[in-house]
């Protein structure tokens, strides 16, 4: 590399430095830059500007001044860039933009039954266009589009390798990203929501999806965690009762089996509707919940044991936890010989689209790199 080029190749990486850390930091002071990131303050100052004059940070407010002049605090700018997700499901599609700052600028539920057939592809390629043109943001600023899906996914290949909400294998979404016209990110759908949980968290956490399967994911060191295979954890399917109900896999005891929706449910008609016969004190609904709570407090307590730190509920029950928290929390701690404190245990934020919204978030990031 000539000396030209590598002086401005080191620029360009500490511009990339300096504004992921203003991203991190909310709001920051220069000085706090220079400190933070081991730069010398007229590397900083320069770097700052032109981050300014491209628009992707600015100045949002003073620090108190502790007898000299008061430090200008800086931020990135909500309209820098943004990212658009979607979550694939079997009867609809939800879209989400989402700017760099994490807000949730539109979204949107269409519905579009699930094929693999050439027209599905072509309709939702379509209902993403208007989405898009519906959202007002400018195209230059849009990073790419999050597709978060219900299975196991190959992001190198853009290939949704099983799934079997959607029964099917080996679809390949090359062709859809020529039909959106931006780069494509394909994300399991649980590891969306989790992402877009914990992103912009310093903390460790375990994510837990209620939803009619129960699936997880586990947050370490700002990442993911895929292990060895790439596939994640399957927590749904740890035995939580030796000889217990059969599960969908063919085994017996699965997590899945007692702290899905769909254990909650039985032959109710939806979460809406199971809620509401609680709280109306119907026969045998508040049993049926107490049963569930207790179930789920082991699972709850397990994981704490065996990771350490914080577990969220998310997914379609997580939703409907908060109501319930202090029951939970008394299970929970009953069922915890070596702590009574429960404060590791959190409702998620229960998007309804927090798959899409996750991978929309993961989008966004990528702008970082292109600076």
């Amino acid at each position: 590399m000539e000396k030209g080029e590598g002086k401005k190749e080191t620029r360009r990486i500490n511009r990339t430095r300096i504004a992921r850390l203003i991203a991190e930091a909310g709001m920051i002071s220069k000085n706090e830059i220079s400190v933070r990131l081991g730069l010398s303050m007229p590397t900083v100052l320069q770097g700052v500007r032109e981050l300014e004059d491209e628009g992707i940070v600015e100045e949002v407010g003073e620090y108190g001044s502790t007898g000299g002049r008061k430090a200008k605090g800086m931020s990135i700018a909500e309209n820098a860039a943004y990212g658009a997700g979607m979550d694939v499901a079997k009867g609809h599609i939800d879209f989400v933009m989402v700017s760099l700052k994490g807000k949730l600028v539109k979204k949107a539920r269409i519905r579009l039954p699930f094929t693999r057939e050439f027209s599905y592809y072509e309709a939702a390629g379509n209902w993403l266009q208007v989405f898009l043109e519906q959202s007002g943001v400018e195209k230059r600023k849009i990073q790419g589009v999050g597709i978060a899906l219900p299975g196991e996914v190959d992001q190198k290949e853009k290939l949704l390798i099983r799934s079997q909400i959607l029964g099917v294998e080996n679809i390949s979404f090359r062709r859809f990203e020529d039909m959106a016209g931006y780069p494509c990110y394909l994300e399991n759908d649980v590891n969306g929501a989790a992402y877009g949980e914990f992103a912009g968290e310093k903390r460790d956490g375990v994510y837990l999806a209620l939803n009619d399967q129960v699936g997880g994911a586990v947050f370490l060191r700002g990442s993911l965690y895929g292990g060895e295979s790439g596939r994640g954890v399957r927590f749904g399917h740890m035995r939580l009762k030796e000889d217990g109900r059969l599960c969908r896999c063919g085994g017996r005891g699965c997590v899945d089996a007692y702290c899905s929706a769909a254990a909650l449910l039985g032959e109710d008609s939806g979460l809406d509707v199971f809620f509401e016969r609680v709280r109306g004190r119907q026969e045998g609904y508040r049993e049926r919940l107490d049963e569930y709570l207790g179930d789920l407090a082991v699972f709850v307590v397990n994981m704490r044991m065996a990771f350490g730190c914080d577990v969220v509920l998310g997914g379609k029950v997580g939703a409907y936890l908060k109501d319930f928290r202090r029951e939970l929390d008394k299970k929970a701690a009953e069922c915890d010989f070596l702590d009574s404190d429960m404060s590791f245990l959190r409702i998620g934020k229960c998007r309804q689209e927090a798959a899409a919204y996750g991978v929309a978030i993961q989008c966004t990031e990528r702008f970082f790199d292109r600076i």
